[in-house]
């Protein structure tokens, strides 16, 4: 074992102190996992351990000639000629150029699991050599150094020294993305973030899974973006089919009746509009767990070199939960599917966008509220954003569609839109903002009511200005 050799010379492992002492506040993660055993001779180890207690004691790293100060004196009361070669690596590292300290953090992690599986190594080989086996697990050992640098991101984050990154990461145009709805965009100018819910409410057969599939394609169109689709009601199949639907302006009849010109349409539509890819996958009603979603998104993503933005799981009450209790309530399982997906939107840098049906109570209700979601009440504390699909009869049969956005974690709740439906080309528009009176929620007679219906749909699309595409 004395002659194991290591992928990082020494010369690195003292760029990375000094890199650690000159620039503080980009190496500071980073000092949470180093540790003394993974630095080799005395003067290194030595300076790592007081560098560790001294930013433990006063809460921030020392300069060089604090740092050479501290080591000399606790080491002094030791030995003299020791704390004299500790003081003289110190003034060693301060004359080591770090203006590479970008290349030097990004190779910093591999450093320390590398030295941390040494590590354990030394410690699993010295137990057996002195018959002590039992005092270390090596299954233990191995997975505790796999794991240093696993979770740099969730060490949290230091207000006064991470405080630029947090202004920088969240004003950046690609923190969040956009729904490529122009009054959606307005209302979330840094787009929906990763790991936030949006639900779109609505009763069954209300555009939940167009209003899906034209969020999918309006994200994947005004951005560098892949998008996740999983249908678990429609099969995957149908789901891309009314999404090209959607971007060609193709009926499915059309499709159907001049199949290879539509193949051509298709593509060329497609390499005009779309920036980034969207991936379907289908499972069967009830058929798949978000456990099972998030693992086939790890595998997809991996084997495809995929960046997703948002994942669309179509919709919530097709999912199965994890375990079924049959102690449990149902409405503490239809809540835990909501807490999973949020979960797995933080756990792979997403958005989640998960349809769900409303319930009886609202279905008469001009807009839902946070007492509208099926099963659970408790599903409106976790959700970031809710937004009702509303439609009265009269506004179904004209293919209006009203957007309520009933609740928002992230800025003004209570925004009312109009929009309009294509059903034969699953286009959907949010068009402008409307009056939202509380006190006419349940009235029938003071629903909103809209102008320039026409006569039927082929006549309200021309009207509103909704592409017709011919079959030339």
């Amino acid at each position: 074992m004395s002659n194991l050799g290591y992928n990082f010379t020494q010369d690195f492992q003292d760029a990375i102190l000094a890199c650690l002492i000159r620039h503080p506040n980009d190496f500071y993660a980073f000092g949470e996992i180093i540790k003394p055993e993974y630095f080799t001779g005395p003067a290194a180890t030595e300076v790592v351990y007081h560098l560790k207690e001294y930013r433990d004691r006063f809460g921030n790293y020392p300069n060089f000639t604090t740092l050479g100060n501290f080591a000399f004196h606790a080491a002094a009361k030791v030995n003299v000629d020791h704390a004299k070669e500790t003081l003289d690596y110190v003034e060693k590292l301060a004359e080591i150029d770090t203006s590479d300290k970008d290349g030097i953090l990004a190779l910093s992690v591999k450093f320390a699991k590398e030295r941390a599986v040494y590590d354990a190594i030394r410690k699993i080989h010295a137990a057996q050599t002195e018959g002590k086996g039992e005092n270390a697990d090596p299954v233990k050992l191995m997975e505790e150094a796999m794991k240093v640098g696993m979770n740099m991101n969730d060490l949290g984050l230091s207000l006064y020294h991470d405080s630029d990154k947090v202004i920088d990461t969240v004003n950046d145009h690609a923190y969040g993305v956009h729904t490529g709805f122009a009054e959606f965009d307005k209302l979330w100018k840094h787009g929906w973030a990763p790991g936030w819910l949006i639900v779109l409410l609505a009763p069954p057969k209300r555009f939940k899974t167009g209003m899906a599939i034209n969020l999918a394609i309006n994200i994947a169109s005004t951005q560098d973006a892949d998008v996740l689709y999983y249908a678990c009601e429609i099969s995957q199949e149908l789901a891309a089919y009314r999404a090209l639907s959607n971007i060609t302006g193709w009926t499915q009849d059309q499709f159907s009746e001049q199949q290879e010109k539509g193949k051509l349409i298709a593509k060329e539509k497609m390499k005009g509009k779309l920036w980034g890819n969207i991936w379907f996958k289908g499972y069967p009603s009830k058929g798949v767990t978000l456990s099972e979603i998030k693992a086939h998104a790890k595998q997809v993503i991996s084997t495809y070199n995929l960046k997703p933005k948002a994942i669309v799981i179509d919709y919530a009450e097709t999912v199965r939960p994890d375990k079924v209790d049959r102690e449990a309530p149902d409405w503490r399982q239809q809540a835990d599917i909501y807490t999973q997906a949020r979960a797995l939107g933080q756990a792979l840098g997403c958005c989640v966008i998960m349809p769900d049906r409303c319930n009886r109570e609202t279905v008469g209700q001009s807009v839902p509220s946070m007492k509208s979601f099926q099963g659970a009440f408790e599903k409106a504390g976790i959700v970031d954003i809710a937004i009702g699909l509303c439609a009265t009869d009269d506004e179904y049969k004209h293919d209006r569609l009203r957007y309520f956005v009933f609740l928002n974690r992230h800025g003004e709740a209570f925004k009312h839109y109009d929009g309009s439906v294509d059903p034969e080309r699953m286009q959907l528009t949010v068009d402008g903002e409307i009056e939202y009176n509380p006190d006419e929620e349940n009235d029938e007679n003071a629903r909103p009511r809209f102008k320039n219906y026409g006569k039927g749909r082929r006549n309200h699309r021309i009207a509103t200005g909704v592409a017709q595409t011919q079959n030339d």
